[in-house]
């Protein structure tokens, strides 16, 4: 398509946006004045079926969605939106082959930008994203769910998308089988030999890099500090604390002392830690220990989300290597 061309395609595309969007809104006023009018635990409003919207309650005020969406564009939450059962039509994330939900990622096109023109060119009716700036962004495109990481836990966030877009038993579904994989793994890691435990997530990069990288959120941390309820070392959590960040370098002189009674250490592809073959890693009481479950490249991909799917996948993998070490 030659440019003039491509304008005026571009350009009837918004007006047909623009008077569809007037629709909606007198569609949604009827409804918010019907006695049929449902609020849900979600702060979802359900209108009469024909309408084909509700009005979702959000971080950025009140949003008209899709009832059934069948064109979802989503921005880093993927292993949720795979949870619901929903195929997205393009999506902005990471694909790696140890993800529990990589077989998902099939003929589903990665966007190479995030950006107005890439997104409308699928005909999105629903987008759902992490970040708010992206309301402003593209709420003219499609309807904008923006749901902060900071402000709602992963199984919140799950239940909410799925009630959200008509998929609420799903998550709910997730949820229970996630909660009780995690009810048997509490049991196991806060009582006999881990009981009173602290635990560390650690990566070198090497000296002249990042040095010995901590994490508390990524690389499993929700899952052990949030959900299983496990502890950092002391001066670990001062640390967190008192610098506000949740991931962080720490120099080879004095990464030892921010090792839990157990460690996660990540391997890199391709690299063999510098840090393991110093003098000061056999002095380290969790290494003498045989405390140290090391997690090949390989799985990256494993530990990189922090949604339901991907934490009951970890919670396996963690618990089946923390039993190999009390054995």
């Amino acid at each position: 398509m030659n440019k003039p061309l491509r304008t005026m395609a571009c350009m009837l595309v918004v007006v047909m946006l623009v008077i569809a969007g007037c629709g909606n809104a007198n569609t949604s006023s009827k409804a918010e004045s019907s006695e049929n009018t449902v609020l849900n635990a979600s702060g979802a409003k359900e209108s009469d079926k024909d309408s084909g919207m509700r009005k979702v309650k959000t971080a950025m005020g009140e949003v008209e969605v899709p009832v059934h969406p069948e064109r979802v564009i989503v921005n880093w939450y993927v292993g949720d939106v795979f949870t619901l059962g929903i195929k997205p039509v393009a999506i902005n994330a990471y694909a790696q082959e140890t993800m529990p939900f990589y077989d998902k990622f099939e003929g589903i096109p990665i966007l190479e930008k995030w950006e107005s023109e890439e997104i409308l060119s699928y005909n999105p009716d629903l987008i759902i994203t992490y970040d708010p700036k992206d309301y402003e962004s593209f709420s003219k495109l499609a309807p904008v769910l923006v749901v902060p990481e900071e402000n709602v836990s992963s199984t919140e966030r799950l239940l909410f998308l799925g009630e959200a877009t008509g998929h609420e038993s799903e998550a709910k579904q997730a949820i229970a089988a996630f909660e009780e994989k995690l009810m048997k793994a509490k049991e196991k890691l806060t009582d006999g030999i881990f009981k009173e435990k602290t635990f560390s997530i650690l990566e070198d990069w090497g000296r002249e890099s990042y040095g010995v990288m901590y994490e508390t959120g990524s690389r499993g941390g929700t899952l052990l500090y949030d959900y299983i309820g496990l502890h950092m070392p002391k001066k670990l959590e001062d640390l967190v604390k008192e610098s506000g960040n949740g991931r962080n370098s720490l120099s080879y002189e004095v990464a030892s002392e921010y090792f839990g009674d157990y460690v996660l250490w990540f391997l890199k592809d391709d690299y063999q830690s510098e840090y393991a073959k110093s003098v000061v890693w056999e002095t380290i009481p969790a290494v003498k220990n045989g405390n140290i479950i090391q997690i090949p490249g390989k799985y990256a991909g494993l530990f990189y989300y922090s949604d339901v799917a991907s934490m009951t996948a970890q919670l396996d993998y963690i618990v089946d290597q923390l039993v190999m070490l009390e054995k």
